[in-house]
């Protein structure tokens, strides 16, 4: 709030304290709001001000003259409403009604005060139902009931139970809630002490209650603001939904316990936040959690239906954000929020899904950057804050019931962090269940948390309550002083890492140096949890497993799925300049480098050039084999493995494989045949090789699909892309060598070749078949050997007929086989002939 409208809601203040009686009073109630925005030396300054501004408004005021004046009034407050109107948010504009109306409301109101203040109200555009539930609470004795407030009294002084068991409270506690604006309002009206953080309540005070406040007494247990504004959104939502985890454990393949006996039972519309220190298994929990890993034991139960062995029933109901990126870096926000979108709901038009795409886009605040490239994480486009946003987009824009968040506010500044975990907040309350892997939260987001799930080295859990009171509760433990103290008394602020320095304290050697030996295993927090929480945790089981009536997107058919990841792929390739010129300039280059450099007629004038008596054909011919297998597999070697995180997040959506799969050999054989068609009809123009562009298109493009396959295969299989590339050179030299061009069979290892036959191993390489389909194709289909081809085909066989039987007659006729005559012998010889 800056300076400017500070001065102005003072001087709003002062107008409205002339119509007060008891100045004193109003005084007090002034410099309290003051003292909620500034520290006491700055609500001092303006409480001076205050001053001057009633001393300079108030004149005498009598008959015609006080009407004008009240006149006057309205006209300056219209003036400073009109003012703050433009730089107030709804909540602060409530907060000032409320103490507005405080000043003036607490001996009754006129007919003038009255009016100024609905005039106020109006200005700030406050909907007439939470200014009635404001004058209720502070005007009557009673507030009447309304829907949208709370009335906590003791059980044993009243026969209508409330949700808060407050046994020993002497009086009534209020609590009303504005919708329009979020806002809670506390006001105690009895004799017992009550304190708010830590503060002393004072009678028929309004007081603001923030995220993580904890309103504590002798006289009862601690009521928590979490269990408040969940009683209010029970009130507002249809219908929930239970998440009941049921004693899991896990245990990796080593055998070595990640995760130890862990039970507890949430309901939708709440926040939950998972904290632990390195290696205490934050991450492995929520895989559990959400089904990426089976528990080892136990049980995660969605309304009764279990999670890891029904969850064809769940489909849709689970939303997951890793930590990494999940975009797609060529793509504008829009168009990874608009396929994502095409991929996982059916039923909708184009502008249908543009207009839920802007709505997600409006939610989250990232309206602004539609149109802007995602880009990468070393060309940035977009700060670290709209691409946390931009994750959590992809997931909300099919609603998922239950959604899982690692570490989201990972690598952003504190404003982009509290920006997230509100826009998660305001998801919670309107009925979703969040879960959250957070480090080193501040005060503010930690008190926005419902439940706060704390994790000890080892998987053990240690803590699961409200977050505030996890500091009593750990200091009560080790008996810290001030152990009923977990913000501080000055600022109301928490210290999250407090809860780490007793958890992980370490014991002193007898210089006073720390050592690396903790005061307090992991297992001993973890047999103080089993005392304290476990018991508490447990619920009564469901009986029988429900049908989960949650909103669910139904994902469209595997064609049009295997038609979007088609449409998205292309989308993002021709939208990365740098991969589509490449791409498109590769095989033109090659051709044209290659044709240029074998391009030779040694029996030709000086100057010109002939095909036919060019002796580097068969080069050329094997190049192409080689290209087409170098293009095929370079362009396909990362495909699917630079898709694996989105893949990961798309393993929620429950979509097709094959589609995904097919939509990729699909796209790299369309830019294959761009590719042959490229290097054919070049390389074969500069060589001067007439009427054979089909037949080498149609073998290089065969020969570059394979390649394809090759390269998805590989993309698939390993998790490494530096694996992927030296393995690109292990499958391409064999195929060099066992051509048959580079070296002959017959001078092959002796342990590879055949007499007189292909090796086996060389008939197990594409390569050979490629190369001599190029050879057969290039002698039988050119134009000049064409024509003749059948007649010396002919007469090549003749003449291989008449040198083998020519050689086998003159054998036999010199020794004939016994018994046979040579009459006989020359029949047999002229029948074979």
């Amino acid at each position: 709030m800056n300076q400017g409208i500070l001065q102005s809601i003072v001087r709003l203040f002062a107008i409205f304290s002339i119509l007060d009686p008891e100045r004193g009073r109003s005084r007090d109630l002034v410099f309290s709001f003051l003292l909620q925005q500034l520290n006491e030396n700055a609500a001092n300054d303006y409480i001076r001000a205050y001053d001057e501004f009633l001393a300079l408004e108030e004149t005498p005021e009598e008959g015609l003259q006080k009407k004008k004046k009240t006149s006057a009034y309205s006209v300056k407050v219209l003036t400073i409403c009109e003012q703050m109107n433009a730089e107030l948010s709804q909540k602060q504009k409530a907060i000032v009604l409320a103490r507005l109306m405080e000043i003036i409301c607490h001996g009754g109101v006129n007919e003038t005060e009255n009016d100024f203040i609905e005039t106020v109200a109006s200005s700030f555009n406050i909907p007439d139902e939470d200014y009635l539930l404001l004058k209720s609470m502070i005007e009557e004795e009673e507030p009447e009931p309304h829907p949208h407030l709370l009335t906590i009294e003791s059980l044993t002084s009243s026969e209508n139970k409330t949700n808060f068991e407050l046994t020993g409270l002497q009086g009534k506690i209020f609590i009303g809630s504005l919708p329009s604006c979020q806002l809670y309002l506390l006001q105690y009206r009895g004799k017992s002490e009550l304190f708010l953080n830590g503060q002393l309540v004072q009678a028929e005070r309004l007081y603001i209650l923030n995220p993580g406040s904890v309103i504590r007494s002798t006289k009862f247990n601690p009521l928590y603001f979490s269990e408040i504004e969940n009683h209010f959104l029970r009130q507002e939502a249809n219908e929930g939904f239970e998440f009941k985890v049921d004693a899991i454990t896990y245990s990796f393949k080593s055998g070595r316990k990640g995760l130890h006996d862990l039970s507890f039972t949430e309901k939708s519309g709440r926040m939950i936040g998972i904290m632990g220190g390195s290696g205490a298994g934050k991450s492995t929990l929520l895989n559990v959690l959400n089904g990426n890993e089976q528990p080892s034991t136990g049980r995660v139960l969605i309304n009764g239906i279990d999670l890891h062995h029904h969850e064809g029933k769940l489909n849709g109901v689970i939303g997951f954000v890793p930590q990494e990126d999940l975009l797609i870096e060529s793509l504008t926000v829009f168009e990874n929020l608009f396929y994502n979108a095409k991929l996982c709901i059916s039923g909708k038009s184009d502008e249908q899904l543009t207009e839920t795409v802007n709505e997600v886009l409006s939610q989250l605040g990232l309206l602004e950057a539609a149109g802007l490239k995602v880009g990468s994480a070393l060309n940035k486009t977009i700060s670290g804050g709209q691409r946390k946003r931009v994750n959590i987009a992809l997931e909300l824009l099919r609603k998922p019931d239950i959604l899982f968040l690692d570490e989201p506010t990972s690598g952003l500044s504190s404003r982009d962090s509290e920006v997230i975990i509100d826009i998660l907040k305001g998801l919670a309350r309107r009925g979703k269940l969040i879960f959250i892997v957070i480090h080193q939260p501040s005060s503010e987001i930690f008190k926005l948390f419902d439940r706060l799930l704390l994790l000890d080295t080892g998987g053990y859990p240690i803590y699961y309550g409200n977050p505030v009171e996890s500091l009593v509760y750990f200091k009560q433990q080790i008996n810290h002083v001030g152990a009923g103290e977990s913000e501080c008394m000055v600022c109301g602020n928490v210290n999250p890492e407090q809860l780490f320095s007793i958890i992980e304290a370490t014991v002193l050697d007898e210089y006073g140096n720390l050592t690396r030996q903790r005061k307090y295993l992991p297992e001993q927090w973890f047999k103080l949890y089993n005392q304290h929480f476990t018991s508490s945790s447990h619920e009564a089981e469901t009986s029988a497993a429900q049908t989960f009536t949650g909103n669910k997107q139904v994902p469209p058919g595997p064609v049009l799925q295997w038609l979007y990841y088609m449409k998205r792929d292309l989308v993002s390739k021709m939208a990365n300049t740098q991969y589509l010129m490449v791409t498109l300039l590769e095989a033109p280059l090659l051709a044209s480098l290659l044709a240029f450099i074998i391009r030779y007629s040694p029996l030709s004038t000086k100057g010109s050039y002939v095909f036919y008596d060019n002796p580097n054909v068969p080069a050329y011919l094997f190049m192409c084999v080689l290209v087409s297998l170098f293009l095929g597999m370079i362009g396909s070697a990362e495909e699917i493995f630079a898709d694996r995180k989105i893949l990961k997040r798309e393993k929620f959506l429950n979509l097709s494989w094959m589609s995904y799969l097919m939509s990729k050999v699909g796209l790299q054989f369309g830019i294959s045949a761009i590719q042959a068609l490229l290097f054919v009809f070049i390389g074969n123009s500069i060589l001067g090789i007439s009427g054979m562009h089909f037949s080498y298109f149609l073998l290089f493009f065969t020969s570059a699909c394979f390649a394809n396959l090759l390269g998805l295969t590989l993309s698939a299989t390993f998790r490494s892309a530096v694996t992927i590339y030296i393995l690109i050179p292990l499958l391409l030299i064999p195929q060099i060598l066992l051509a048959g061009v580079i070296v002959k069979f017959d001078n092959l290892n002796p342990l590879l070749k055949a007499d007189k036959q292909v090796p086996w191993i060389a008939n197990l390489m594409p390569s050979r078949w490629i190369f001599e389909a190029f050879a057969v194709e290039q002698f039988k289909e050119n134009a000049f050997e064409k024509p003749q081809y059948s007649w010396n085909a002919n007469i090549q066989y003749a003449n291989f007929v008449h040198s083998y039987w020519a050689d086998e007659t003159s054998d036999a006729w010199k020794s004939p086989p016994e018994g046979s005559s040579k009459s006989l012998l020359a029949f047999d010889i002229n029948r074979k002939l």
